[in-house]
Order: structure tokens, then C-alpha cells, then sequence
């Protein structure tokens, strides 16, 4: 069975993805292993990918009993933790080492990341000295930091080297594909401090005779290998670096953070950020379509159950209320409009904060905190002159319509506006202030989550309406 894979837009790419998976799902269960295996060992890695996501686990069990895999192994590093110890369960420890060694370091480094621990240190021991060794000097850095993305297959040269020596060392060994993707040249001093860079173009065309450190410019800036691997990409931002040098805290040279290292580490901190940001307690990582119900339950569960302890506050200052609703009945029809409108108040604020942090825009300094608080305390100010007139005009027709009284509808309307005059002051600075105090306290203000930032506006929201409520409307009636 010939397939033929041609240049595909966007849409047309997607909608082929889904005839393969579709066809290959088909022939699986229909027992036709071989022919599956023919159109999946046809598909580009990231059409592979995204069958293989796709597939069940019995389904992907009989596909790798007989595929060679070669059609993964350029996204081996981005499959879920469950699909690379299936692999490994099916082709065992010495297909898998053949994958890897086609695979750059950092990629190697990810892989194992995934594994199991037993595994992990299986795959190292049946490595070749010299690869175990950089791999196992990698994976001594903590997961979060610079030192585990970093590559050290990149081009360096002490600074006493003459440009012609080294082009001819730097031809050969890439060549023999002993470089990792990189766009500088690398020049240390007698210690192996960085000493400065020369950019690839720059370097090929520069005087034969003339000395490294002649050529060589110091980079803008540097990174040290234990610091956070987000700190990394957000230098590599904000200066417009390709690359990113490492060092240690001595300044000797060890690595650096290519451009595609730098784009897996924005991809992944962005999508650990919105998965907290969306109330997960610990972030789901790998593929959701191939993650098990059960593990996504157990990612979710936490916070729901977090949440719902604290909307027991919100209830119980309702419950303490319920002599006023008793009198007042048509008091309850306003609440999950005002809670509503508080909880989406603070989460517009903080998913504003959020964003300018990451950017760079709202530092930690208190002239910074100061202006934000001075600006959301305007918004706010500007906010209710704009719902406050729509907000009395429904809650005056609702209670009018419903009591035919247009002094109870004039009382509770002026509650209902201040209820939410005071809501959107409390909840849009708790939005705003919340995720500056937890980066303050080392948090990660991304905890600072739609769901709690909503609850802590219901409360907020209930607490002013039903105060107001009795200090307005029962006085008015005694």
C-alpha cells in the first residue's frame, strides 16, 4: 500500500492527520498490524505525533510491536510520559538507546526526564561512557532550571585559536553532526571562562591568520546554569537572542539555550501558567488526549475541593441572612448577578496583572505596586459609573414588574448598585493585588486562578449586598 504525502495547508494538514489516524485505527482492529504500520512509518513526525496521541493504549501496543518508530523519533521528547514507557515496555532498552542516540543531548535529557526512575538509570548504564557522562551531568540539575535545557553541543574554541584552525576543527565536527542547532561560535579564555561569541556568518568569513580573540564580542548577556529556565527565555526576549549563553557561577563556560530550547520553555511555562491560572493545583503535563481520565481527575479534583470549602463561607453568610431574605424574598434573585459580575471583575484584573508580569512590565518594586493599585482603584471607579446606571435600571424594573411597589424597587435598586459598587473596589484590587503578593512572597503568581480569584468575589459580593441590605431596606421598614 503506497501513501503519498504532499504539501498540505494548515486545515488540509489537520483534516489528513485525521483520515491516518482513522484509517490506521481502522486496520488495527480489523488485525491488518502490517499495512497500519506501512502508513504510520509514511507519516512526518508531527503527523506520527499526533496519531499515535490518539490511539488507544491496546492500540498503540500493536502498532509498536512491529513499527522500527523512525517516524517518531525527531518528536520523541514531546510525547506524554505514558506513551514513552509504553515504547519502552514494547521495543525494550536497546531500541530505545539506538532513538536516543540520534537525538541531541538536550532531547536525550528529555526523554529520560519522563521515565521512570529504574528505567531512567537503565538507559543510562547501557549508554557509551562518553554519552552517560554529559547526560548524567545534565540530569544533576534540578528539572526547572537552566542547566536542564541547556545544550553543551555547541562550538567552542579557546581565544588563542586561529580563525583557519578553528573553521577546519568546526567543519569536521559538524559534519560528523557533534553540534547541536546553533547560530554562535563560542570563544573561552585559558579557563574556560566565556570570553566572548562570533556569530556563524561573521566567523566563516573573517581573516584566516587572525586570532579568536580578535574576533570575538561579548554577549549582551548571560545566563548562570542553576537560575530558572523561564529566566533564561525571558532574556533571550527581551535582548532578541537566538542563543543564550551559560556559565557557572565562576563564569566558565558550560553550555547554551538554543532558540528551540528557548520556544519548548516559553510553550511549556505558558501552558503550565493557564492550566494554573484555570484552578489545576499541579499542572498536567503530555498530551490531554492521551492522558487517562483517571490522572485528570486526580489534576482537578484538589482545587474543586479547595473551593468548595470556601464557597461554605459564602453560604453561610447567606444562611446568616436568611431572616432579611425571608422578609425581603425578592433580595435573592440579585445575588448570583452581583457574584457573577465581582468574580469576573477579578479575574479580568488579575489575568491583566499576570500578563504584564510575565512581559516585564509590572515589576516587584513598590513605585510599580503603587501604580497599580492607583490604576485599578480608577478602573473600578470608571466600571461602576458604566454598570451602576444598568444595574439600577434592571433591578428597579425586576421589582417593580414583581411587587408593583416603586418604593421597594427604589430601596433595593440603591442596594443592589452599592452591593456592586463595593464588589467591583474589592474584587478588581484583590485580582490586581493578589498575584504582586504572591510573587512577593516567591509564589507563583499564576495560583492566583480564575476559580479563586471568582470565589473570593462571591464572598465579597454576598457579604457588602446582604449588610446593605439589612441596614437599608429593614431600617426603611421597622
Amino acid at each position: 500500500m503506497a501513501v503519498e504525502i504532499g504539501m498540505e495547508t494548515e486545515n488540509g494538514a489537520e483534516n489528513l492527520e485525521e483520515v491516518h489516524y482513522a484509517k490506521i485505527r481502522e486496520l488495527l482492529e480489523a488485525g491488518r498490524i502490517d499495512e497500519a504500520v506501512e502508513i504510520f512509518d509514511s507519516l512526518e513526525p508531527p503527523s506520527a505525533y499526533a496519531v499515535v496521541v490518539r490511539l488507544s493504549s491496546d492500540e498503540r501496543y500493536k502498532l509498536f510491536t512491529r513499527t522500527s518508530l523512525s517516524s517518531l523519533a525527531e518528536v520523541l521528547a514531546r510525547l506524554p510520559d505514558e506513551v514513552l514507557y509504553e515504547i519502552l515496555v514494547v521495543k525494550g532498552v536497546d531500541e530505545v538507546l539506538r532513538i536516543l542516540r540520534s537525538l541531541p543531548l538536550d532531547e536525550v535529557v528529555d526523554v529520560l526526564e519522563k521515565l521512570p526512575p529504574r528505567y531512567r538509570s537503565k538507559l543510562v548504564e547501557v549508554m557509551p561512557k562518553d554519552l552517560s557522562d554529559e547526560v548524567s551531568r545534565i540530569l544533576r540539575y534540578p528539572p526547572e532550571s537552566v542547566g536542564s535545557v541547556m545544550t553543551p553541543q555547541v562550538p567552542v574554541f579557546n581565544w588563542n585559536t586561529k580563525v583557519g584552525d578553528a573553521i577546519s576543527v568546526y567543519a569536521s565536527r559538524d559534519k560528523l553532526g557533534l553540534y547541536d542547532r546553533h547560530h554562535y561560535i563560542y570563544v573561552v579564555d585559558d579557563g574556560g571562562k566565556l570570553f566572548g561569541w562570533i556569530d556563524v556568518k561573521t566567523f566563516l568569513t573573517k581573516p584566516k591568520d587572525a586570532a579568536l580573540k580578535a574576533c570575538a564580542q561579548k554577549p549582551p548577556v548571560v545566563v548562570e546554569v542553576s537560575r530558572d529556565r523561564e529566566y533564561a527565555a525571558k532574556l533571550a526576549v527581551d535582548y532578541d537572542l537566538l542563543e543564550v549563553p551559560v556559565v557557572d557561577h565562576n563564569g566558565k563556560f558550560l553550555g547554551a539555550v538554543t532558540l528551540d530550547d528557548i520556544l519548548d520553555v516559553l510553550v511549556t511555562e505558558y501552558s503550565e501558567d493557564l492550566l494554573k491560572f484555570g484552578g489545576f493545583i499541579e499542572a498536567v503535563r503530555g498530551s490531554y488526549i492521551a492522558s487517562p481520565p483517571l490522572k485528570l481527575a486526580t489534576r482537578r479534583a484538589p482545587m474543586l475541593l479547595y473551593l468548595y470549602a470556601m464557597n461554605a463561607i459564602t453560604g453561610s453568610i447567606v444562611a446568616s441572612f436568611a431572616g432579611t431574605i425571608e422578609r425581603i424574598a425578592i433580595l435573592a434573585a440579585f445575588l448570583p448577578m452581583l457574584a457573577d459580575n465581582s468574580g469576573n471583575i477579578g479575574a479580568q484584573a488579575s489575568t491583566l496583572i499576570l500578563r504584564s508580569m510575565a512581559l516585564g512590565e509590572v515589576r516587584l518594586s513598590r513605585a510599580d505596586v503603587l501604580r497599580v493599585l492607583l490604576k485599578e482603584m480608577v478602573v473600578s471607579s470608571l466600571m461602576a459609573l458604566i454598570l451602576g446606571p444598568m444595574a439600577l435600571a434592571i433591578a428597579f424594573g425586576v421589582v417593580w414588574f414583581t411587587t408593583a411597589s416603586t418604593a421597594m424597587a427604589l430601596r433595593v435598586s440603591l442596594v443592589v448598585v452599592i452591593a456592586l459598587v463595593a464588589s467591583c473596589y474589592v474584587s478588581d484590587l484583590v485580582g490586581a493585588f493578589l498575584p504582586l503578593l504572591l510573587a512577593k512572597l516567591n509564589v507563583d503568581p499564576a495560583i492566583a486562578s480564575a476559580p479563586l480569584i471568582t470565589t473570593i468575589g462571591d464572598i465579597a459580593a454576598a457579604s457588602v449586598y446582604f449588610w446593605v441590605a439589612a441596614g437599608l431596606l429593614l431600617a426603611a421598614s421597622a
